[in-house]
């Protein structure tokens, strides 16, 4: 659980890194948003889609619950997102949008795709490789190509040669 929040803190500064000037604050920024909104959709996602049963004077009685493992772990997943287009994206909403789609994944990956990985192949992904790196990866390399496809001299001003 510290671990979460030490990244969580920290993760900005990794992707602001390695920066120059606006890119660096934009980089902190957009990490900080995706980070900040992939902890709620995790949220959200692990409280409807991860029912728990319970026997209750002999009946199945079935809520949602909160699975911490879940939200330490998807929270995470923005920042993942942000790592290859942190500096990049000019709109705040564009983070807020990764991050919350990452956060779903990734909490729906736990949720679900953990399970089956381990009933079909005997896959436990204890480190969660698969679903807080592998899938937001990959989004956020799709979301980049994207990202610096659309940005124009309008949107980065005179600099813009400097960021592309």
């Amino acid at each position: 659980m510290i671990g979460t929040y030490f990244l969580f803190l920290y993760w900005p500064s990794f992707n602001g890194a390695t920066g120059t000037g606006s890119q660096q604050i934009r980089a902190v920024i957009t990490t900080l948003l995706s980070i900040t909104t992939s902890v709620y959709s995790a949220l959200l996602a692990s409280r409807i889609f991860k029912p728990e049963v319970h026997e209750i004077d002999g009946k199945k009685v079935s809520h949602n619950v909160l699975d911490v493992e879940i939200l330490l772990n998807a929270t995470l997943a923005g920042g993942v997102c942000m790592g290859s287009a942190a500096d990049i994206l000019a709109k705040p909403y564009y983070a807020m949008i990764c991050g919350w789609v990452t956060g779903v994944v990734s909490a729906l990956g736990y949720i679900y795709i953990g399970p089956f990985l381990k009933a079909k192949i005997n896959l436990n992904d204890t480190c969660g490789i698969h679903n807080l790196h592998a899938m937001p990866g990959v989004i956020g390399g799709v979301i980049a190509a994207i990202a610096a496809n659309h940005q124009s001299q309008t949107t980065f001003g005179a600099r813009y040669g400097d960021f592309f």
